[in-house]
């Protein structure tokens, strides 16, 4: 081929792979294609540049709902690099790390694991424990076990990566990567200082900016309103970065968790439109927003709206993500939640312990204590009042436990047991454990705030 037909070439798929990054999937797919069908045309099955194609294709389609396909064209993608360079060559062993995000996303974890650590263990060997491929190989590894229940020894190759940084930077980075990990894992605490000790460190860039934002989302979810929207209103990541989008949604997020639900729904519509035109609406952060626009049409009391919204999260999920991905399961819940307050009950019933089926999260976690919550809820509604009773209780208790007994979500747990006792016939009971609820709401969340007024309304 003349220099100026594979410099052509050679642009297009570097083209294709921009139209990836930027979430242009249909657009780069064809651009692939295009690459792909030429190379063969011209009996260059084995090109650098041809296998190169099969592997970013097999990426593309993998989140784009096929899954199967994409597993087929990386293990013969795999196959081909180890015939062309050997099994331990490193285009070989990247091949290899890209089937295992294909497994990932099949939801074969074990597969994807196993895959992952006879990567690193060649890694470690021809290139070293400090080289960058040896640690993006330990992060991968450590991302699959913590989603196949092995929190410690993903905790554990996390903090190797860690001990074995070559200078502050990278240090830094692999700091922030464990605290997302303990932030997973409900260690509130330990993430919080972790993001913070990075923030601090960094003190400016990248590194700080995303640390400060993990800071941010930890506040939120401890229910620190207030320093959480402090936070997330001093981020500004640089023009153009997806980050920005995903601040301004958290903003909202708080702003309906504070009380003005309504007011955010509204902020949200317009920027779920703008993150789907510019970004795609397969893009993650379209997914994000989905998520959060449901959440907060809940708070805004419109249910139906949030089962629309969560139905197209989850339909979206699966596609790109997989149908065992956290993100997916955790939508899968969320419309749990709204199915009830449609009166759904056994479409919420199935949702629920669809989200429960995975090994990573113990009966502690608060993904699983809101799943026992909206069981017990549902078996509230059927009149099975003991029951719920019982399993209500170890929620609070679990809550208590995560949170503290005057979280926004404990509150809401205390609220439902309450009730409890008023249907089995404890009037008195109930009235004073509302009354201990109504003075913690308005403490924690203001006199006005809905969840206020909704206890103020169970004392009348």
């Amino acid at each position: 081929m003349s220099t100026r037909r594979e410099r052509r070439l050679v642009d297009r798929f570097e083209h294709a792979r921009s139209l990836h990054e930027a979430g242009r999937l249909r657009e780069a797919e064809a651009e692939y294609r295009a690459v792909l069908s030429a190379r063969v045309k011209r009996d260059e099955p084995s090109h650098p540049e041809t296998l190169a194609a099969w592997q970013q294709l097999a990426l593309l389609i993998s989140v784009d709902g096929r899954a199967d396909e994409a597993a087929d064209i990386a293990a013969r993608t795999t196959e081909a690099y180890a015939r062309e360079y050997g099994l331990n060559h490193p285009e070989t062993l990247q091949s290899r790390v890209s089937l295992a995000l294909v497994r990932f996303v099949q939801g074969r974890f074990a597969d994807a694991a196993v895959l992952h650590t006879s990567v690193l263990l060649e890694r470690e060997r021809s290139l070293g424990k400090e080289a960058q491929a040896t640690v993006d190989s330990r992060r991968y590894l450590a991302g699959t076990l913590a989603r196949m229940g092995r929190a410690e020894e993903a905790e554990d190759l996390l903090r190797i990566n860690i001990t074995l940084a070559q200078d502050t930077h990278r240090q830094l980075e692999a700091r922030t990567v464990l605290a997302d990990l303990l932030f997973q894992l409900d260690r509130l605490p330990e993430a919080l200082t972790e993001f913070t000790a990075v923030a601090d460190a960094a003190q400016h860039g990248p590194i700080a900016l995303v640390a400060r934002q993990g800071r941010a989302g930890v506040l939120f979810a401890q229910g620190g309103f207030t320093e959480a929207l402090t936070a997330y209103r001093s981020l500004e990541f640089a023009s153009g970065d997806q980050n920005n989008d995903l601040v301004r949604a958290s903003i909202e997020h708080l702003r309906a968790a504070m009380g003005d639900a309504d007011g955010a729904v509204v902020e949200l519509r317009h920027l779920l439109a703008n993150a789907r035109e510019k970004w795609g609406p397969q893009s993650p952060l379209a997914h994000a927003m989905l998520l959060v626009m449901g959440d907060v049409l809940l708070m805004a009391d419109q249910p139906a709206a949030a089962v629309e919204i969560f139905d197209d999260a989850i339909d979206a999920l699966r596609r790109t993500c997989g149908p065992q991905d956290s993100m997916t399961l955790c939508a899968r819940h969320m419309v749990g939640v709204a199915l009830i307050r449609v009166g759904q009950l056994d479409e919420a019933e199935q949702e629920f312990l669809a989200a429960a089926d995975r090994d990573d999260r113990p009966p502690s976690h608060s993904c699983a204590l809101a799943v026992r919550q909206g069981l017990a809820r549902i078996a509230a509604a059927r009149g099975e009042f003991a029951a719920a009773a019982t399993a209500q209780a170890e929620v609070v208790a679990g809550l208590t436990a995560l949170y503290g007994s005057d979280h926004p979500n404990t509150l809401e747990a205390r609220f439902d047991a309450a009730n409890l006792l008023r249907h089995r016939a404890y009037p008195a009971e109930a009235a004073a454990q509302h009354r201990e609820i109504l003075a913690a709401r308005t403490r924690v969340l203001g006199e006005d705030h809905p969840d206020t007024r909704k206890s103020r309304a169970a004392l009348r």
